[in-house]
């Protein structure tokens, strides 16, 4: 085998290995994710299009009636959605595009009985979950998928929960 051949494959394993190993993207936020002029929010990498609720305290049910009166066909991301903006480096020490003042983000989780769950976007904080309450600093995000995009989940696909 040439060096050229023993190239090829290292890379190609490399890329391999780093995909199944969960590696994530690590574009600048300011790269990644590009703002129109209606404050919609594209992420390059995933396709995934955000809106960042208004910048108060919201509980699950009021965060879901706000989304509700959205048009067009936004939901609530899941955690794993949340995960990912996180993972791209959207902290509340750097927010990006997402600016708020607040520390949570609602979502849903399938795995979870009621579904309703909170991502903490706090560097260095582990913590998530619906309850117990918090005092202040509850937000709302909402997503529009991709045509092709799929949430492979157990149990009701609907994004409102009343």
């Amino acid at each position: 085998m040439n060096m050229k051949t023993m190239a090829l494959i290292s890379s190609v394993f490399f890329v391999l290995l780093s995909a199944g190993c969960g590696v994530t993207s690590r574009i600048p936020i300011h790269e990644r994710f590009r703002t129109d002029e209606n404050n919609v929010i594209t992420d390059i990498v995933t396709g995934l299009q955000w809106m960042v609720g208004p910048d108060r305290d919201f509980g699950w049910y009021e965060a879901n009636i706000w989304l509700r009166d959205l048009e067009g066909d936004w939901r609530m991301p899941t955690r794993d959605e949340l995960e990912q903006l996180f993972a791209a480096g959207i902290t509340t020490d750097t927010w990006g595009p997402f600016d708020n003042s607040g520390w949570i983000v609602w979502c849903v989780d399938y795995s979870s009985p009621n579904m309703a769950h909170r991502f903490c976007f706090l560097p260095n904080v582990v913590f998530m979950g619906a309850f117990p309450p918090v005092p202040s600093g509850e937000r709302v995000f909402t997503v529009m998928s991709p045509a092709g995009y799929s949430i492979v989940a157990a149990g009701v696909l609907s994004p409102y929960f009343f």
